[in-house]
């Protein structure tokens, strides 16, 4: 946490997805670490953090255009039989 606490990194929880200042996660650190999860904790930059949030975010928003525009050709097609008949 002190290697942390120098290069200015936070403390983040890989398998909660959760960010903690150093002075968060050593308030915390009696009720967030045992002996069994201590390896789900690792020191990061923040900046890098947001950066790949970013990054997730971008690649989520490209997944549900492409639904959309998927949903919306499906719908056009459906309304052209109704019509077509």
């Amino acid at each position: 946490m002190l290697d942390a606490w120098n290069k200015q990194q936070w403390i983040y929880d890989r398998l909660d997805d959760k960010w903690y200042t150093p002075e968060e996660f050593k308030t915390e650190w009696t009720v967030l670490v045992t002996a069994y999860n201590l390896e789900r904790f690792v020191a990061r930059s923040p900046e890098l953090g947001i950066a790949e949030s970013l990054e997730t975010l971008r690649r989520a928003l490209e997944r549900a255009e492409e639904f959309h525009k998927k949903l919306q050709g499906y719908y056009e097609v459906g309304l052209r039989r109704k019509i077509g008949k």
